[in-house]
């Protein structure tokens, strides 16, 4: 059975309101034509906006859409919450704080459910946020700085979104990954994403073709584009 992770760099306004070549993509890799998707809106508070936007977007693909709320009442019991891991075939994470969103996972226990989701196949993805908390490492301003933080682990290495779209991404990243030797490290621009299949980097997604994804390395010339492309 295979595991898979889709990561994305990040999202325009357009994305957030319509289906685009990354969305489709995260279906098509569930192998079903009308899939379950849960989305978690914990990273953004449970914004109420996003939370309709993002349902509205998948339901017009034909999905049918569970939400996992903390912040809005009622608040979900934990026989509640594991029913919906259950019943989900892609567990997409929205973006927005890492460190709060990773610190109310371990209270729920939400970080146990989406391990064995992800160990029976289901699929995880996510933006921002929520693309980097499946890695041993994830590049965050959510302390109010940029900095390394430690996500989940499903996957090996680093992981910055935004790269290029975010004034001091890219010089920090590549410093911290050379400083502390972290290997692999991926870079990410918004409207491109990576997937990842059985903890492995395989392909990358494309909704922008002059957006790109880098291997990030510890020595010169420190930045190489990742070359396994999909779509345009």
């Amino acid at each position: 059975m295979d595991k898979n992770i889709v990561v994305i760099g990040g999202e325009s306004s357009e994305d957030m309101t319509r289906m685009t070549r990354i969305d489709e993509h995260i279906v098509a890799s569930s192998g079903k034509v009308q899939p379950t998707v849960l989305y978690i809106s914990t990273a953004n508070g449970d914004n109420r906006v996003k939370i309709a936007d993002f349902t509205a977007k998948y339901e017009s693909a034909g999905c049918r859409v569970r939400t996992l709320a903390f912040f809005i009442p009622p608040f979900p019991c934990p026989d509640h919450v594991s029913s919906l891991f259950e019943q989900a075939d892609i567990i997409y994470v929205a973006g927005g704080n890492t460190r709060a969103m990773l610190a109310i996972w371990h209270e729920f226990g939400a970080v146990g459910l989406l391990e064995k989701a992800w160990k029976n196949g289901k699929v995880l993805c996510g933006v921002s946020a929520g693309a980097i908390c499946w890695f041993e490492y994830g590049h965050s301003d959510s302390g109010g700085a940029f900095a390394l933080i430690a996500g989940l682990g499903f996957l090996p290495g680093a992981l910055c979104p935004h790269f290029s779209s975010e004034a001091g991404r890219e010089t920090s990243f590549v410093e911290l990954v050379r400083l502390k030797g972290v290997q692999p490290a991926y870079a990410v621009d918004d409207s491109v994403a990576l997937h990842f299949k059985n903890g492995r980097y395989h392909e990358t997604i494309h909704n922008n073709a002059k957006k790109s994804a880098y291997d990030v390395t510890t020595a010169p010339p420190y930045l190489t584009q990742l070359s396994q492309v999909s779509g345009g």
